[in-house]
């Protein structure tokens, strides 16, 4: 009997080795990756399940998204017995406003996330073509002025830009192109340097990116432009500035008596600016100023 009983306790033993051994795995979501992170809208994305460990048998994987009118999955995905990973698509829609979507994947209500950013489609008509700078070699200090082109006249447009060293040379975050005209003017500024260097300044609308190289050298700073007021008017609620610059590229723009920014002027080539607003009360004075560093001020007359 007692024979017996220890064939029974070591049977029970290896049976306990053997079965995990041969028994297989449940797989787990080890990570969940979306490739690209961020597309316009109607551009599909890619998602991809890690799982660990490899199962001996098929593996459903759960699907959802927390905003299916703009970023959809499909319900599930399989991924076949001992394949590590699976991918399904993302689609999105083409007439998304800016929207961030929180993409899940689960396995036994154990689930992994992952952002897909959708920004709005690229619009049909006119398309952002260049971004320059003039000129684009300058010594350290000295301001001058970048141009943003498009194909075409637009409706108005926002541009975003960056530098690539904003120790170096700075812009503005945006530049804006009115509607009914194919470019706009920003103002770049650029700091003293020791040695000559170089920066990308780069122009972002929608999809499109474009970009210039400018150069700042060491030396003495250029000398700021020289900034006329040849009109100054208001009447019937109706203020009229002209004004000229010895820089036809320069960006002038109207101040208060107090500093407020009011307008910029159009530039109407050659060197000649105006605009008219209307303002109930006449400002009395304004200083008109120059990116490029010229400064005039004027008494409004009535």
């Amino acid at each position: 009997m007692r024979r017996f009983a220890l064939l029974a306790t070591l049977s029970t033993i290896v049976g306990l080795l053997v079965l995990p051994g041969t028994a297989s795995a449940t797989a787990i979501i080890s990570s969940l990756d979306v490739s690209p992170t961020t597309v316009q809208g109607g551009v599909s994305s890619h998602g991809t399940v890690t799982l660990i460990p490899l199962d001996a048998s098929p593996t459903t994987v759960l699907l959802f998204s927390s905003n299916p009118s703009i970023a959809s999955v499909p319900a599930s995905v399989v991924a076949p017995a001992g394949q590590g990973t699976v991918t399904f698509t993302i689609a999105t829609n083409a007439a998304a406003p800016p929207t961030i979507v929180q993409i899940t994947a689960s396995i036994q209500n154990v689930p992994r996330m992952a952002s897909l950013s959708v920004n709005p489609a690229t619009p049909s008509g006119p398309s952002l073509s260049a971004v320059s700078v003039n000129p684009s070699r300058l010594t350290g200090g000295s301001p001058t002025t970048g141009t943003i082109t498009f194909t075409g006249a637009t409706d108005g447009a926002i541009i975003q830009l960056s530098s690539s060293n904003t120790a170096v040379v700075q812009v503005p975050s945006e530049a804006l192109v009115n509607g009914g005209a194919a470019s706009g003017a920003f103002a770049v500024t650029t700091s003293a340097v020791s040695a000559t260097t170089t920066a990308t300044i780069s122009a972002k609308w929608f999809g499109v990116t474009r970009s210039t190289t400018i150069t700042v050298t060491p030396g003495a700073a250029a000398p700021a432009d020289r900034v006329t007021i040849t009109k100054a008017k208001w009447k019937a609620r109706l203020l009229t500035i002209e004004a000229t610059s010895t820089n036809p590229k320069a960006i002038l723009s109207v101040f208060s008596q107090s500093g407020g920014f009011m307008f910029e002027l159009t530039n109407n080539g050659g060197g000649r600016y105006s605009d008219q607003r209307g303002f109930i009360f006449s400002p009395e004075v304004i200083t008109v100023r120059s990116n490029l560093g010229g400064s005039a001020t004027a008494t409004v007359t009535n």
